[in-house]
């Protein structure tokens, strides 16, 4: 009888995710180690306290920079259901008091003074630019893998994996 109770509710966690991924476009996908010590490093230098997680799955980014920047700020939003509801769940087990994550479409958000991290793919990558621009948004952003159609990156960092993972900078 448990193991019918858990397969359904694995199963029921399953359809969520497919859903939510043909809903929103792409699958929950974290980051490797290798970039996220590259975004770490690109982050713990700067002044600005607040940094947003834009769509940030599982919570594997946010949850990796809040517990090595305890002083800075850390937003996460997420669209689907179980990776949010994962992500909360590691955020109160570790306990982790700098990071507060949303069920929220960032794309409705404000995103004034804060550095953007993301790992989007090229249609997220696309709306976000086009938010950037309709509201005038001028930030740093840090993009993992995917770079945006009309704004110059600044810098390009390839990590040293199988892929040559590009990690993009941007200043709007």
């Amino acid at each position: 009888m448990i193991e019918a109770i858990l397969l359904l509710f694995l199963l029921l966690n399953l359809i969520s995710i497919i859903i939510y991924t043909f809903k929103i476009g792409i699958s929950p996908m974290p980051s490797s180690f290798k970039s996220r010590l590259q975004i770490l490093n690109l982050l713990k230098d700067s002044s600005n306290n607040n940094i947003i997680d834009l769509g940030s799955g599982f919570g594997i980014l946010s949850i990796f920079l809040a517990s090595r920047l305890p002083d800075k700020n850390i937003i996460a939003y997420e669209l689907s259901l179980v990776p949010w509801a994962i992500s909360i769940i590691l955020k109160k087990v570790l306990n982790i008091k700098n990071l507060h994550i949303y069920r929220k479409n960032y794309l409705k958000e404000d995103l004034h003074n804060s550095i953007l991290v993301c790992y989007l793919f090229p249609k997220g990558m696309e709306l976000l630019e086009d938010k950037l621009f309709d509201d005038c948004i001028n930030t740093q952003i840090i993009s993992n893998t995917f770079a945006f159609r009309n704004i110059k990156a600044r810098d390009i960092i390839y990590i040293e994996d199988i892929y040559k993972t590009p990690i993009y900078t941007y200043k709007t």
